[in-house]
Order: C-alpha cells, then structure tokens, then sequence
C-alpha cells in the first residue's frame, strides 16, 4: 500500500507536496463574545447618536 504522501507526490508530477502556503486568520476580536462593558459603550454611542439627530430635527 502506498503512503498518501506518495500518492500526493506522484499526483503533483514530483513536485514537493509539502509546499503550503500561509493562511492569514482573521482578527481575534471578531470570535470572541461581545463583552458586557463593550455592549454597553456600543449602546451608550447608539443612544448618543439618536439624541444629536433629533436635536437636528429640533432646529
């Protein structure tokens, strides 16, 4: 029986099969959970950004 590696080597005509190239990973912050104090600053900012548009209104 012949190794994959071999099958993998004779299936790229001789080339080295070894040859990977590097995966960029994405940015950690975009896996982890949103924390309690980012929630809050996310929605502290969203309410800000209401209140300047209906004083917009106002005027």
């Amino acid at each position: 029986m012949t190794p994959h590696t071999d099958v993998g080597y004779a299936q790229k005509g001789g080339s080295d099969c070894r040859d990977v190239s590097p995966v960029p990973l994405g940015s950690k912050e975009s896996r982890d959970p949103p924390t309690l104090s980012g929630w809050l600053r996310a929605k502290s900012l969203h309410s800000i950004m209401i209140e300047h548009k209906m004083i917009e209104m106002k005027v």
